[in-house]
């Protein structure tokens, strides 16, 4: 049995290795889709279409070596590296860039909706127009774009730290507004009557003293069980 599972074992692990092996025809493939990538950025942003062309020439450079390399493995392996210049550093974070902007306008509707508190409302009008300020910014620098791929390093690296902190701030305005209506439910929930209102305390109990034995009695108990005295007549002094 132990050998039994030992060869499955080795099997699962020898069929996960050839699936991430890196070949020739898939990276051949990946570059295909690379390419591809590169050539909508250019469109989508044309000011970086000159760094965009330099970065794909270095990585063509590159995959021109691997394939001249006789050896499939190692020819595979270069290859990789070849694909990882196309689409790595600059490449990498400007085709995050879109999306990343349309999370900050998202979250700059949110945070306006979720402040409803005078306080909350003060901190996401300037988390608001910081984050409006941002965005005017990078649409400017997008449209502007960078001469070469070591300016365009620089000035994407500048833009997504500028939107990651904008959202961050809206992010925290947020936040602070949802505590804040969490905060604003639990007493109401809680107040009599509410669903997490706690439960009526029970009534005191109700004893007596034997005046003979000193013992404490039950409401119930019509005689002392200690000493058979009979409960006096709360009345009895009335009486006289």
């Amino acid at each position: 049995m132990l050998v039994r599972k030992w060869l499955v074992v080795v099997a699962l692990g020898a069929s996960m290795f050839v699936a991430c092996k890196k070949t020739v025809e898939g990276e051949n493939k990946a570059w295909e889709r690379n390419v591809a990538h590169v050539q909508e950025l250019s469109v989508l942003y044309p000011g970086f279409a000159a760094a965009l062309a330099e970065q794909r020439k270095k990585a063509e450079d590159a995959m021109t070596a691997a394939k001249a390399v006789s050896d499939p493995e190692a020819s595979a392996k270069q290859m990789a590296q070849a694909n990882s210049l196309l689409t790595g550093g600059f490449v990498s974070t400007l085709g995050e860039l879109d999306g990343k902007t349309k999370t900050l306008r998202e979250k700059l509707v949110t945070a306006s909706t979720e402040a409803e508190h005078a306080s909350d409302q003060a901190g996401a009008k300037a988390a608001a127009d910081d984050a409006q300020r941002i965005l005017k910014n990078v649409d400017e620098q997008l449209k502007t774009g960078a001469p070469d791929a070591a300016a365009a390093a620089v000035l994407v690296r500048k833009i997504d730290g500028d939107l990651s902190s904008a959202t961050s701030n809206l992010n925290r305005v947020i936040e602070a507004a949802n505590k804040r209506k969490q905060a604003a439910v639990k007493p109401a929930a809680a107040a009599p009557g509410g669903p997490n209102a706690p439960a009526p305390a029970p009534p005191p109990k109700v004893t007596w003293k034997c005046t003979y034995c000193g013992h404490v009695n039950d409401d119930s108990d019509k005689k002392c069980p200690n000493c058979g005295a009979p409960r006096p007549d709360p009345n009895a002094k009335k009486k006289k």
